[in-house]
């Protein structure tokens, strides 16, 4: 039998459904950009820090960092890492509000003239605190760490999914890794590959606060010291 063409109805509720389906898409994908920030203060580190659904993994970073030549990034707190494995020795970490915080209102420009906190690795330019972290949430930008010891991860990111264009291009442009230091410090290093360990560019991530609660006092002056000569305001993701 012949097939009917739908009557003017039925396609009138198609266009609808696609409508409403991209719609419902668009807001998924732009929501991050609405949900608003929260001040943080350094001094309540331990109210706030590694206090995220990951905290009793047993991974080897866990805690909470400053980072030292990434701006306007202030600290990382490891505790919202997820999908561990215990196998593979790996973890995904969003790099979202939950578990980064800013320099709201600074730039990486802010820092440039002050060789203690300068860039050490790409940054985003002109661009604003609030703004890199929300763009970070809408991008869906997320890591992996493998461990290979308990003192070298390798590292793969993926942005805006990991079967994107941008994150095959940015994994293929580098080698990443995280690698353990001398005081508690890990190094987030760049190569031109995993084969090829001839330094790029990188920057650290300084002990703020260790699992048990312990509080490293240089860390914390350290980032109280960025914060000061950003001029800004510590902001991150509202807290549950």
């Amino acid at each position: 039998p012949l097939l009917r063409r739908p009557s003017s109805d039925t396609i009138a509720m198609g266009e609808r459904l696609q409508q409403l389906i991209g719609a419902t898409l668009v807001a998924y994908l732009i929501y991050p950009l609405f949900v608003p920030l929260q001040p943080r203060s350094l001094d309540d580190v331990k109210a706030w820090g590694l206090t995220g659904p990951g905290k009793d993994l047993p991974i080897p970073v866990m805690g909470v960092y400053a980072f030292k030549g990434l701006n306007p990034t202030m600290t990382v707190d490891f505790s919202h890492a997820y999908d561990y494995d215990a196998d593979g020795k790996s973890f995904w970490l969003d790099f979202g509000p939950d578990s980064v915080t800013v320099a709201a209102e600074a730039t990486p420009t802010t820092f440039a003239g002050n060789a203690k906190f300068k860039d050490t690795s790409p940054s985003p330019g002109y661009l604003p605190g609030w703004y890199v972290i929300k763009q970070f949430a809408v991008l869906r930008y997320r890591v992996q760490f493998t461990f290979k010891s308990d003192s070298v991860a390798e590292i793969r990111s993926c942005i805006a999914g990991c079967w994107s264009p941008l994150s095959w291009a940015f994994n293929k442009a580098l080698g990443q890794t995280l690698e353990r230091r001398s005081g508690g410090v890990w190094a987030r290093e760049n190569y031109p590959s995993l084969a090829n360990r001839t330094r790029i560019s990188g920057y650290e991530l300084v002990p703020i606060l260790s699992k048990g609660g312990k509080i490293n006092n240089n860390g914390l002056r350290y980032a109280k010291e960025k914060l000061a000569a950003s001029g800004a305001t510590l902001k991150g993701g509202v807290l549950k």
